[in-house]
């Protein structure tokens, strides 16, 4: 038996071994010594996300010892199905002390780990982890580029207070970045932002790092992705005064200015302004004021129009334009984006001082952003800090919409609550009163119960295959912009998927055949959808990896469904050697001109050579009228002739045929129709619901409210596709053509690959491995699509 003493040593031995440290193991190679999620807002270092928007991830490393092998950033986070998803950034240790990647906060609160490993090995640094609390998608995110706005604030409400109050009662937020270090590399890094401003008064340096031919490759890379985020939708105001020399040297940031500054006097110098805007929705509605230096003159751009470029000029407005009076304010479409060039500085005097700064801040949000969506929503306050979980309705009835298969009846709660009633009732009462009153052996519960478990299992799951099916079924629906000046098309996609088993699919989206020129194309974003959650991961671990193609291994329970999106954009124009033998290489061919002397009218055709056979229920837009077309019917190769003097005001037909109620209206019909096997075109017939136009409320969604108190815009994630604001009465520039493929419904690899599938699925391998496997199951593809067409 052990002495005392012995026990002592021993124990004294193993102390020692327990103080002695540890060998360096691989998470100490590298330390992540800070991390934040989002847009900064300048405040204590907050930071702004969103919800269902992705969102940048800036973080800082720091080296302990060499790293030979190759390693990547991590991103983790939960979507909105409470599955973990991961993002990896390459690094190059050697070098890289900052990286970038990017998260989609999937719930009201989420946690970010961040974690550094090797490529082939396990992690090399400790995890890092931030808390995040995402902005609901109303929130309207102003975010500003270089320079700091000078006195960022809007009308006060009726009735407020001398204090400061928040910005439309917390709905509109400011976000600033001053850093080209900080701004994202990638354009769906800007998606939680639904204005831009890039000031460059106080700024020059920003400007040439950012657009200056010489700049190095990744500040290149950062610019391209702002630009690319405009060519999809995003809204940009350039404010370029004293600086509009700089400005007129940076070929990159020309190609974005509606008009361009005069290289030979690219400014002027006055001692005041006249500035008279629009202050509401009604073109009668103006607001006025003198924007004066107080003593001082103050440098103006001198913008001129760029000959390829068609613009609008907001300032003067076009009632008081003059040759005499140079524009001040002018506006053109960048692809589907809105670009707003302003001759003065923003960032700077004598706008700091200017007596009517929150009314011209009001214009700006106005007119050259999102005019419904800027205002402040439902006017509800927003107070800092509380997070709601408030879905805008698009989204909300373009899931449900797709959520809905034909075949797979949904049980209702009431039936399942009575099955679980019946099933207790069994399991308990019924199965004691049998072995105690017939048996009269109560332990036989031992033997029985297993049993009565086992053949409720088996019934059930013979009853939800026979109700619910063994195919699996993708509801999708594309909505494609065709925009001739640009000389893209940029494509929409959302599909669900129902799988009839346990299963992970690996998703990608290319476009389909005869859309794009590239079967990759660069900047495709494919991204799993769904209603805010609690933000926290699930305890079985799932996982899905974000790749640059699509998304691989998502998990998809058993009659359960996913639902996702996809935004991809092609060149418009095939090069001739691509192009099929005997098809011309020009998808949308136009001739539209303006009879002489009369701008208010557009005579002419256009033809279009995409792989869609026919468009059915089109109607053109142009100058704020609507105009059904003859026969509403477009035919590939077939040209259209086009005589657009007598229409209907645009926003009174879209109100009619497009509005809230109609949005998404499905068809009844389908339900009862039965599921072929070959493809069949099935016209969607008008509803109860509203008209036979039912995604317009989504394409012009703000044109399509009424003007009623209280009517707010539904849109929030889908904002970018929201064209409104070109039905302008004074947008003589072009004319805008909606058409719908009527749904074809069946084999799911017909209907995905065919002539009406403008985006092409990949289920069981992403676009980079080459090889597409066919689609199982059946399919419902429903098409939209918009030409833009320039008028001469």
């Amino acid at each position: 038996m052990p002495t005392a003493a012995t026990i002592g040593r021993i124990l004294a031995v193993a102390f020692t071994f327990l103080l002695i440290p540890a060998p360096a193991g691989a998470k100490d190679s590298v330390k992540i010594t800070g991390a934040s999620v989002g847009l900064p807002t300048g405040r204590d270092d907050a930071h702004v996300t969103k919800f269902g928007a992705w969102a940048p991830v800036h973080v800082q490393l720091e080296t302990l010892r060499e790293v030979t092998e190759p390693a990547e950033l991590v991103i983790e986070s939960p979507d909105a199905d409470e599955v973990t998803t991961t993002f990896a950034v390459p690094l190059n240790l050697a070098t890289d002390r900052t990286a970038i990647g990017y998260v989609r906060p999937g719930g009201a609160a989420s946690e970010v780990t961040i974690t550094v490993r090797a490529v082939k090995g396990g992690a090399l640094s400790e995890p890092f982890r931030v808390r995040v609390r995402p902005r609901e998608p109303l929130q309207y995110v102003v975010l500003a580029l270089g320079g700091t706005p000078a006195g960022f604030e809007l009308p006060k409400p009726a009735g407020a207070g001398a204090e400061t109050p928040p910005l439309r009662a917390g709905r509109v937020e400011l976000t600033h970045i001053a850093s080209v270090a900080q701004l994202p590399d990638r354009w769906y890094g800007y998606e939680g932002a639904d204005l831009a401003v890039l000031n460059t008064g106080t700024a020059p340096d920003f400007l040439k790092q950012l657009f200056g031919d010489d700049s190095p490759a990744p500040n290149k890379q950062k610019r391209e992705a702002l630009i690319e985020w405009v060519r999809r939708g995003g809204r940009l105001v350039i404010s370029a005064g004293s600086n509009a020399a700089l400005a007129a040297q940076l070929p990159a940031l020309k190609s974005l200015l509606p008009f361009a500054v005069k290289p030979d006097a690219p400014t002027r110098q006055v001692d005041i302004a006249g500035l008279v805007w629009s202050a509401g929705s009604g073109q009668a509605n103006t607001a006025s004021a003198a924007l004066t230096g107080r003593g001082t003159r103050f440098a103006m751009a001198n913008l001129v129009p760029q000959p390829d470029r068609t613009a609008r000029v907001l300032i003067p407005p076009p009632s008081q334009s003059t040759e005499e009076r140079q524009p001040i304010v002018a506006q053109a479409a960048f692809g589907l984006g809105r670009v707003t060039v302003i001759g003065f500085d923003l960032d700077r005097a004598p706008f700091a001082e200017f007596s009517a700064r929150p009314d011209f801040w009001d214009f700006v949000l106005r007119e050259c952003g999102a005019n419904r969506a800027s205002s402040g929503g439902d006017g509800k306050p927003r107070p800092p800090g509380v997070v709601t979980e408030e879905e805008d309705s698009a989204t909300v009835a373009m899931r449900a919409h797709n959520d809905t298969f034909d075949g797979v009846p949904v049980v209702s709660f009431g039936w399942v609550a009575l099955l679980i009633v019946l099933y207790i009732l069994l399991i308990g009462p019924v199965e004691y009163y049998v072995l105690k009153r017939f048996l009269g052996r109560l332990e036989l519960t031992w033997i029985t119960f297993p049993i009565i478990v086992l053949t409720v299992s088996v019934l059930t799951y013979v009853s939800a295959s026979a109700v619910k099916g063994r195919d699996l079924k993708i509801n999708k629906i594309d909505v494609v912009d065709v925009d001739a000046p640009s000389n893209r098309i940029y494509g929409t996609t959302w599909f669900t998927i129902f799988s009839p088993r346990i299963d992970s699919y690996t998703v990608g989206v290319t476009p389909g055949s005869g859309w794009g020129t590239d079967e990759q194309p660069k900047g495709t974003a494919v991204e799993c959808i769904g209603a805010p959650r609690s933000g926290r991961a699930g305890i079985t671990r799932r996982k899905y990896a974000v790749e640059p193609t699509g998304l691989e291994n998502v998990p998809i329970q058993i009659w359960s469904t996913k639902a996702f999106s996809a935004n991809w954009s092609s060149p418009l124009d095939i090069p001739v050697s691509q192009a099929p033998t005997g098809q011309t290489h020009r998808r949308l061919e136009a001739n539209l001109v303006h009879p002489p002397g009369d701008r208010a009218k557009v005579l002419g055709s256009f033809e279009h050579n995409l792989p869609l056979p026919e468009l059915t229920e089109c109607v053109a837009f142009y100058a704020g009228q609507a105009y059904p077309l003859p026969g509403e019917v477009i035919v590939r190769g077939a040209p259209v002739r086009l005589v657009l003097d007598q229409g209907t005001p645009a926003t009174q037909w879209l109100q009619k045929n497009a509005g809230l109620d109609a949005l998404l209206a499905r068809d009844p019909a389908y339900a009862q129709r039965p599921v072929q096997k070959n493809v069949q075109r099935q016209p969607l017939q008008q509803t109860a619901l509203g008209g036979p136009l039912p995604l317009m409320g989504m394409l012009f969604h703000e044109g399509a409210l009424k003007n009623d108190e209280g009517v707010i815009a539904g849109n929030a994630s889908l904002r970018r596709l929201d064209q409104s604001w070109r039905l302008a009465p004074d947008n003589r520039d072009e004319v805008i053509v909606v058409g719908r493929v009527a749904p074809p419904l069946g084999s799911a690899e017909d209907v995905l690959t065919g002539p009406n599938a403008p985006a092409k699925l990949w289920l069981k391998g992403l676009p980079s491995s080459g090889e597409r496997r066919p689609v199982p199951g059946t399919a419902r593809q429903e098409t939209w699509v918009r030409f833009y067409i320039p008028v001469k």
